[in-house]
């Protein structure tokens, strides 16, 4: 299925984020939920510090990647 997220591409943006912009919101393929995993429909989700220390490359981790874990939803599907 498709959906909308903020991707980060690279770490390692200047400050201030504002005009570096290092986030795109891209629409991206998602795998359905597989065994113990559920589908969440996202209502609003924000960006927390871990987030930031991803994005200014104190936290490295395999780029891109979609950013936002702190979410707020409802269950729409269950895996097996």
């Amino acid at each position: 299925m498709k959906i909308k997220a903020a991707v980060l591409q690279a770490m390692g943006a200047a400050l201030p984020y504002a005009e570096s912009r290092p986030l795109h919101i891209e629409e991206i393929d998602l795998a359905p939920p597989g065994p113990d995993e559920v589908l969440i429909k996202i209502a609003a989700a924000g960006l927390c510090h871990s987030d930031l220390s991803v994005i200014n490359g104190d936290r490295p981790r395999p780029m891109p990647m979609a950013l936002g874990h702190e979410a707020s939803g409802v269950v729409e599907e269950l895996g097996a």
